[in-house]
């Protein structure tokens, strides 16, 4: 039955907000706006992030092009986090 479900989970990670981001850059997720079990649909705010200019921001990614569940969130608000570290899973509802 679990067939095919890691092909369809996205995995987000923490993206490059502009252009001289590094990996020595750190953030902080300031306030998560879904919770696991939620749905997120395509282009909702997911998560705001802390950095060095100020907050982000961010979206569902463009790979959420259908509901997905949120199944965890890796980073807790308040936490710190880097440039591509994993913060999000999600699976399609279907």
């Amino acid at each position: 039955m679990t067939n095919g479900v890691s092909q369809t989970m996205i995995e987000v990670h923490v993206p490059k907000l502009y252009p001289t981001l590094s990996e020595k850059d750190w953030f902080t997720i300031e306030k998560w706006h879904i919770a696991e079990g939620d749905i997120v649909q395509p282009s909702q705010l997911i998560v705001s992030i802390e950095c060095a200019p100020g907050f982000y921001n961010i979206p569902a990614p463009p790979a959420v092009t259908q509901p997905h569940r949120v199944t965890r969130i890796h980073v807790q608000a308040g936490e710190p986090t880097h440039l591509g570290e994993l913060i999000l899973t999600l699976e399609p509802t279907h």
